[in-house]
């Protein structure tokens, strides 16, 4: 017997409002940008504290981004970016 509360994936969305979609869009954006930047520091054998000095920026600041606790600034990100080498560009449509 199926779980009451389970709902099938193609259902999920079905009912959500054009508003809400966009909401939901924006924040897929700002998780792959967060899920890019872990990414780079794991690739270049970096700790959230090593990226953190590199970037003047404290520790939990990393941590929280990473994890999706906190919702950073622009200049936040940038300097993250920055830090490693890379750069960060917003496009605005």
């Amino acid at each position: 017997m199926k779980n009451k509360l389970t709902i099938p994936a193609k259902n999920f969305l079905a009912d959500i409002s054009p508003q809400e979609r966009k909401q939901i869009e924006q924040e897929k954006k700002y998780y792959q940008v967060v899920v890019a930047l872990r990414n780079k520091r794991e690739k270049m054998g970096l700790t959230q504290t090593k990226l953190a000095q590199m970037s003047n920026l404290p520790r939990t600041t990393i941590t929280k981004v990473e994890s999706g606790s906190r919702n950073a600034t622009l200049q936040t990100l940038m300097s993250m970016a920055e830090a490693m080498g890379s750069s960060f560009e917003l496009l605005i449509r």
